[in-house]
């Protein structure tokens, strides 16, 4: 069975047909599923720029546009840069089906195999999450509107679109349901663009904390333990070798080496995006919170703006987190040597080891366009930059 049919890559897989950009689907469906996003996306972001022009002397209006936009360039950073590294986004795919050839047995497999269902639960509470939070941005306008219909009151409900849209050619009010059911369709695929972005991310990286797992447990059970037969079983190393313990830690480099560079292939493939991310995300949830304390009129309009707040905090912290979990997984190796049985080795392996152990403190870093780390320490600065963006925002109030 081809390995992205398995249930903890089948999502990857999904979202980033979903996207256009499974290396393996053909060009036309790419093709075919981007055109029709970026035409969504153009729907989407010309009623906004209507609005605020036409309403340029209205501050509550641009204060309300500023959201939206900032989470449209968010959109465009992370669907580019997909575009832009389809072919680096490619080579970690294939990277990701060689990397089955690293586990040896099936110890090696299970703890591959942990890390990858661990992305998997992440990637679908993170995406639940995301468009439990849209699902309430986008039924709040619609909602009082509703109820009073139901209710067969005679009070007055103004029709109001989930962002500030204004579409000259149309009758707003005659017209509303059909562009509103438009304007929701086209914000339910931009926000799940950028899930998809980050789902896939994500999947990278458990990959590789699960490479540098492997690799961790072979250090730990050298050949001399009782398992050693079964460790060593399918591969090119035999029991009788003149030298079966540097052959061995030699395997485990080759393997640590190869995680090495697909971290590095991660970096390279995401900084850029995740610098322009940031950069934004933290003005984003300062915006936000500015509207939970002014504009949330109704318990409803505060839940709105409280779960959006959320979702953007979700996901800064994801990125950071994930980042972290590759730090913390890459200086792992060395702890894992430690707990070896590394002096029952050949000299000429122990050499390898200290080698290794060097190596390995200087771990894996994830990074916001090569500028900052990212990091659950840089997290917490991060919020606290947003407090200050948050403060500077209510005294031009």
């Amino acid at each position: 069975m081809d390995i992205y049919e398995r249930p903890y890559y089948k999502i990857s897989k999904n979202f980033a047909s979903f996207i256009g950009q499974w290396p393996y689907q053909s060009r036309l469906h790419s093709f075919m599923f981007g055109s029709v996003l970026w035409t969504l996306f153009i729907i989407q972001v010309i009623p906004q720029i209507i609005a605020a022009v036409v309403n340029s002397d209205d501050e509550e209006l641009l204060l309300e546009s500023l959201s939206p936009f900032i989470t449209d360039v968010i959109y465009i950073a992370k669907y580019v840069n997909t575009i832009k590294k389809a072919k680096m986004i490619r080579t970690l795919f294939e990277r990701v089906r060689d990397d089955w050839k690293i586990p040896k047995n099936n110890y090696e497999k299970l703890v591959l195999e942990s890390h990858l269902k661990m992305g998997r639960y992440l990637s679908i509470g993170y995406a639940g999450f995301v468009n439990v939070t849209l699902l309430i941005f986008i039924t709040d306008p619609v909602l009082p509107i509703i109820i009073n219909i139901i209710s067969k009151s005679n009070d007055s409900v103004a029709f109001k679109f989930c962002v500030p849209m204004q579409f000259i050619i149309f009758d707003e009010e005659k017209y509303y349901w059909l562009l509103s059911s438009l304007s929701n369709i086209c914000i339910i695929f931009i926000i799940n663009v950028i899930v998809c972005c980050d789902v896939i991310f994500i999947t990278f990286v458990q990959h590789v904390c699960g490479i540098f797992a492997v690799v961790g447990f072979r250090l730990e059970h050298s050949p001399s333990d009782t398992i050693s037969h079964d460790l060593l079983e399918g591969t090119r190393f035999s029991i009788n070798s003149q030298d079966i313990y540097y052959k061995y830690v030699v395997s485990c480099i080759r393997d640590h080496r190869r995680a090495l560079e697909f971290a590095e292939l991660i970096e390279s493939t995401f900084a850029i995006s995740f610098g322009i991310v940031v950069g934004l995300n933290l003005p984003l949830m300062s915006i936000t919170g500015v509207q939970i304390l002014t504009q949330s009129n109704s318990m409803q309009g505060t839940m709105k703006y409280i779960m959006f707040t959320g979702a953007q905090i979700l996901h800064l912290f994801f990125d950071c987190y994930m980042s972290q979990k590759l730090t913390d997984m890459s200086s792992q190796i060395q702890h894992s040597i430690a707990k070896a049985n590394w002096y029952e080795n050949s000299a000429k392996s122990r050499k390898l080891l200290i080698l290794m152990t060097l190596r390995s403190q200087v771990p894996c870093k994830l990074t916001a366009g090569k500028i900052m780390e990212l990091s659950i320490e840089n997290f917490g600065m991060m919020m606290k930059t947003a407090g200050s963006y948050f403060t500077v925002f209510m005294s031009m109030r």
